[in-house]
């Protein structure tokens, strides 16, 4: 859940992994609504998601449709983001 103490990094992460659960942890591309990523974040700030939307986007974790986006999916990079690391 977000929390206002959150870190910006904090809220990219916790954004990046409720796409992953409300897409059933199926692999990309696997569109979820921004309104129920919204509610699993339980935040009423659209501008905060909006804007991490746009953040992840550019960094190539996340795909969006719509401007303001309406829809998105995590790419492969944002899936191995989420991923715990492996021992070498």
């Amino acid at each position: 859940m977000a929390s206002p103490t959150q870190s910006p990094a904090q809220f990219l992460t916790a954004l990046l992994s409720a796409v992953r659960e409300l897409t059933g942890r199926r692999p990309p591309p696997t569109w979820t609504h921004v309104d129920k990523v919204q509610g699993k974040l339980a935040t009423a700030n659209r501008d905060a998601i909006d804007a991490a939307i746009r953040v992840a986007v550019a960094r190539g974790w996340l795909r969006a449709d719509g401007d303001p986006p309406e829809s998105i999916t995590l790419t492969v990079d944002g899936v191995k983001l989420l991923e715990p690391a492996k021992p070498k």
